[in-house]
């Protein structure tokens, strides 16, 4: 029995350091994204890697919220107004992204249990106006949403700027950023066609057109205009059949070959 005590407690205690592995592998890697990401938000008193991670992750693109406001009405730690009659009361929201509001509530936290962060100066002196210490912690976590947020914007603001190159367009990363290339790097050939090459000795003379074959028919040399025949009104084309339209007086006639 003793036996199977000290074999369940090795077991128990190997995957606890498994587990203890996973977490400074995960850990390292949240550490790595944060750097890649170039975020300040490490730079806050009490946002690690953990927490600048959570934060990137849930925010995506602070794009979304046009103001400080709108931030903190998203995560939670804006207030919400439940007066009644001339009686203002705010209450504790629970709306809003609960990881992200877990996040600042932390970073809060770790402020408050160090003595020389401004965030205990901040709870201290809710305390002193008279603020009870729920209400005094919610008013420093909306304070750090809208240092988050500053963090944030900053961020955006870094990688949005352009980035200059040594060549002449930006964007660009090689010696120079001509539009004709090394002709060796071109994917396509080449972008835009040079001068048409024209020969400089003169050509031999074209052979002469052949002399124009009359028909016969007045009006039907080159460049002649064929004369137009003018048609009786009411007579139409012979080949069709018709009916020719009689002259006042006469009688009507068909065509030659019927009665």
């Amino acid at each position: 029995m003793e036996a199977a005590r000290w074999e369940l407690a090795a077991e128990l205690t190997e995957d606890l350091r498994g587990i203890d592995a996973r977490i400074r592998q995960t850990r390292n890697k949240l550490a790595a994204a944060v750097r890649a990401a170039g975020t300040s938000l490490t730079g806050l008193f009490g946002a690690g890697p953990v927490i600048a991670a959570a934060v990137t992750g849930d925010v995506r693109h602070v794009a979304r919220f046009p103001d400080r406001d709108h931030f903190a009405a998203c995560n939670g730690t804006a207030p919400i107004e439940v007066s009644s009659g001339g009686r203002k009361i705010w209450r504790l929201s629970r709306r809003g992204n609960r990881r992200l509001n877990h996040a600042i509530h932390m970073a809060a936290v770790t402020q408050i249990r160090h003595r020389h962060s401004q965030g205990h100066a901040c709870y201290q002196k809710k305390l002193a106006e008279g603020k009870t210490g729920k209400e005094a912690l919610r008013a420093l976590k909306r304070q750090v949403s809208d240092a988050i947020y500053a963090c944030l914007q900053a961020g955006a603001g870094r990688a949005a700027a352009p980035v200059k190159s040594p060549g002449g367009q930006p964007g660009n990363g090689s010696d120079s950023s001509a539009a004709g290339s090394h002709p060796g790097h071109r994917l396509f050939g080449q972008a835009t066609p040079g001068p048409a090459a024209y020969p400089t000795t003169p050509t031999a003379s074209l052979p002469a057109p052949l002399p124009y074959q009359a028909s016969g028919r007045p009006g039907q040399g080159p460049g002649a205009a064929r004369p137009r025949q003018r048609r009786q009104q009411g007579v139409l084309d012979p080949a069709a059949r018709e009916p020719i339209m009689p002259a006042a007086g006469r009688k009507a006639t068909s065509p030659a070959g019927h009665r």
